[in-house]
């Protein structure tokens, strides 16, 4: 409707008198208005409001005090005991969730219609004895990892084989020492990136989410287990909500 009005204004707007300085003048400011208010009241019409809930990671229990915000609009609310939520959002928008004594939980509108209902859990903020974060990845990765990296130092910070201009350094590729160098960066990238998926995608965090157990629980996750590309791009909403979905495909599977 207000795109039919300001359409119709520009069209009659040059059938004014042009005489009239007066009437110029407030033409020219109604126009200016109408612009506006087309302006701003255009996006509205595209927000939606969703709805959803916020629990603790580790006790399932229903979390309050948490600051829910939309970062575009910064509008938002604070969920009571309930641990009910609900903001008006468009496709695109970063919504963030906020809690004392918890890590922040960010979330990427994909669709204003899907899902339905979000799900939403947050994890207790890190303390000296122990670190894990939303997706249950102990620091002993990051422990592990530096550690490796200082033992294999001399090997692993040598150029790497696609580093190499061969074309300045033929001799290079007849080189054993250099061929087994490169072998070991290999193996040590492919071994890496292995350790981080088993230390994210782990059957702790698999568990509680999907509540399978035993042998259905190795199964479930050797068939959905990810790839590391994907671990270290999705945001944490992305990766839970994945596994999500792979159990509702696989509980599908079964009937």
């Amino acid at each position: 409707m207000w795109w039919f009005k300001c359409e119709t204004f520009v069209n009659y707007y040059p059938l004014i008198n042009s005489n009239s300085t007066f009437v110029h003048s407030v033409m020219r400011h109604l126009l200016l208005i109408t612009f506006l208010s087309c302006l701003f009241i255009q996006p509205v019409f595209g927000q939606t409001l969703i709805k959803g809930e916020v629990r603790d990671l580790a006790t399932d229990d229903f979390l309050d005090n948490v600051n829910v915000k939309n970062l575009y609009s910064q509008k938002g609310m604070t969920i009571q005991k309930d641990g009910q939520f609900k903001i008006e959002v468009r496709r695109g928008e970063l919504i963030e969730f906020t809690k004392v004594g918890y890590q922040s939980v960010r979330i990427r509108i994909q669709s204003e219609k899907e899902p339905l209902f979000y799900k939403i859990v947050m994890n207790k903020a890190a303390t000296m004895l122990r670190e894990v974060d939303i997706r249950g990845k102990p620091l002993d990765f990051k422990k592990d990892s530096i550690r490796y990296r200082e033992v294999y130092d001399v090997v692993l910070r040598k150029e790497r084989k696609e580093e190499v201009d061969m074309r300045s350094m033929p001799l290079a590729m007849l080189s054993k020492k250099n061929r087994q160098e490169w072998a070991f960066q290999e193996m040590y990238e492919k071994w890496e990136r292995e350790k981080y998926i088993d230390f994210t995608f782990n059957e702790r965090l698999v568990a509680r989410i999907t509540y399978l157990k035993d042998e259905e629980l190795k199964e479930f996750m050797k068939r959905y287990r990810p790839d590391y590309d994907f671990l270290r791009t999705a945001t944490d909403y992305e990766y839970l909500d994945y596994i999500k979905r792979c159990y509702y495909e696989y509980k599908k599977g079964e009937q």
